[in-house]
């Protein structure tokens, strides 16, 4: 007479039957992707796409831009990663002194901000305020926005990415949370797109071959998830990235999430040029 064993409830599959963001990778894809940020034309109302990068101090903000400026730059640089000074993750000081502007063509502009420092939080809200309704120039220092009585002619912005790190997004500083909240509930009064990015992503996968199964994790959407509910951001505005770090070389899997992502900025800061 055999006893009865008791078994174990299985272990749900890691995977979801669909993924939560449909990315295609391959070659045709990575090239479409290409062409798609090089030809891109602004809305008539607009001579050029203006994007804000903010976040953080050590959230890879930079290397996200560098990240990129790489891939877009593939034959000038015969496909080497450009190098770049770079902000290591749970650094304490931006890199980043003034308003940078990186010209990706003659029609998308991404402007580069000082990391987001928790002593500093007020003057950092003025201070953004001021970039994204246009009234401080390319090449300012941040110390003299405010300090400045000139009126000054700048680019309007017109889509914000808020860039976060995988490595502090489940423990992050709850006075940086507040920074965060009260940083998107600005943009939702303005109307400005908000785009939320989450670099690091390498941290989440094994080898670079897994970043093809990302969206179809069920870990990363519930990590993902809780991130977008404590950020109070839709889900469609969370972008997922790995930046370019040590690589001497691009990569087209990388390449094709950090050009995805430029794609999705540019589509929708071209809705709200429709409406301006």
């Amino acid at each position: 007479m055999g006893g009865s064993s008791s078994s174990e409830p299985p272990k749900p599959d890691p995977f979801l039957p669909n993924p939560w963001r449909e990315v295609e990778f391959s070659d045709d894809a990575y090239m479409k992707l290409q062409e798609e940020i090089k030809n891109h034309q602004p809305h008539p109302k607009a001579s050029t796409t203006n994007i804000l990068i903010s976040g953080n101090v050590g959230s890879g903000k930079s290397s996200f831009l560098n990240s990129v400026l790489s891939e877009l730059r593939r034959e000038e640089l015969n496909g080497r990663v450009q190098s770049f000074e770079a902000t290591r993750p749970g650094a304490q000081t931006s890199v980043t002194q003034h308003l940078i502007c990186h010209k990706f063509n003659d029609k998308i502009k991404i402007f580069d901000t000082a990391g987001f420092e928790l002593e500093k939080t007020v003057t950092t809200m003025i201070m953004l305020k001021k970039i994204i309704d246009g009234e401080v120039a390319e090449g300012t220092k941040f110390d003299d926005i405010l300090k400045t009585k000139i009126k000054m002619e700048g680019d309007k912005i017109h889509c914000v990415v808020l860039v976060i790190s995988i490595y502090n997004a489940e423990n992050l500083d709850p006075a940086l949370i507040r920074v965060y909240e009260e940083f998107i509930g600005m943009l939702t009064e303005t109307e400005v797109p908000c785009q939320l990015l989450v670099t690091f992503a390498d941290k989440l996968v094994e080898k670079t071959e897994d970043f093809k199964s990302l969206y179809r994790r069920r870990d990363v959407k519930q990590k993902i998830e809780k991130l977008a509910k404590m950020m109070r951001i839709s889900m469609s505005n969370v972008i997922v990235i790995s930046n370019y770090f040590e690589e001497m070389k691009i990569n087209k899997i990388k390449g094709t999430l950090l050009l995805e992502a430029v794609a999705q900025m540019l589509t929708a800061a071209k809705v709200f040029q429709e409406r301006m």
